[in-house]
């Protein structure tokens, strides 16, 4: 997954533009059929018996609303592999919400695929800070430590992902590759099955994906294939 955009990066994105948050929450395109509640703006009922009342979110400033179109460009450019238009996009929407931890995650993705790794993952642990539960942040931190090659990070990372969203199968996959690098067939099977169990398509993109190539003849990777 170092040498192109990994298909589990691809396919994390497969399922929609418009979820609140970010690629966890932000840019789900169509595809991998997963789903994620969007926020709402509707105060809970004070009158309904038993409910918590939860205030109405604030309306985005004018500047927000810019800068979460521009990040939602930028994104885009991103996950077609444009990283440098990308960036622009990203700086601008910081420039104008410099809060907007969805923009320093997707920024810190990009500084990474363009090699600036401490750069990047200095970025994403902003975000992080500034909102400990966007799961994106989290699956980012590792894909950004998967690819500086620093493993118990990257996998650290992916954990924290799995740990707020335990069907996110792309933090799964993402264990089982480095496992993949290493020849580890065991934490291979554990890791990838748990990940097609959540989402069968799993197994056509880790029969393809080069991470698995120390372990791709081995019986029991195979097994999980069929």
């Amino acid at each position: 997954m170092k040498h192109m955009l990994p298909a589990k990066v691809i396919s994390w994105v497969m399922a929609g533009l418009v979820v609140a948050g970010g690629v966890v929450g932000l840019l789900f395109l169509p595809g991998c059929g997963r789903s994620q509640p969007s926020a709402t703006t509707e105060p809970a009922s004070k009158t309904t018996q038993g409910a918590v009342y939860q205030p109405a979110e604030t309306p985005p400033s004018p500047n927000e609303q810019t800068a979460l179109e521009l990040y939602q460009k930028g994104l885009k450019l991103y996950y077609q592999r444009q990283y440098q238009p990308a960036l622009s996009l990203f700086n601008q929407a910081l420039a104008l919400d410099p809060r907007s931890y969805k923009a320093l995650n997707a920024k810190g993705a990009t500084y990474a695929f363009l090699g600036r790794y401490d750069e990047g993952i200095a970025l994403i642990q902003q975000a992080i800070t500034m909102k400990p539960d966007f799961e994106y942040a989290h699956f980012n931190l590792g894909l950004a430590n998967e690819l500086a090659g620093r493993w118990d990070q990257a996998i650290a990372a992916y954990q924290s992902a799995i740990a707020l969203n335990g069907q996110d199968e792309w933090s799964y996959y993402g264990i089982a590759s480095i496992y993949g690098r290493h020849g580890n067939v065991p934490m291979v099977v554990q890791y990838l099955q748990k990940a097609i169990n959540i989402w069968d398509g799993v197994k056509a993109i880790a029969s393809k994906e080069h991470d698995f190539d120390p372990v791709r003849n081995d019986p029991r990777f195979q097994a999980l294939l069929k």
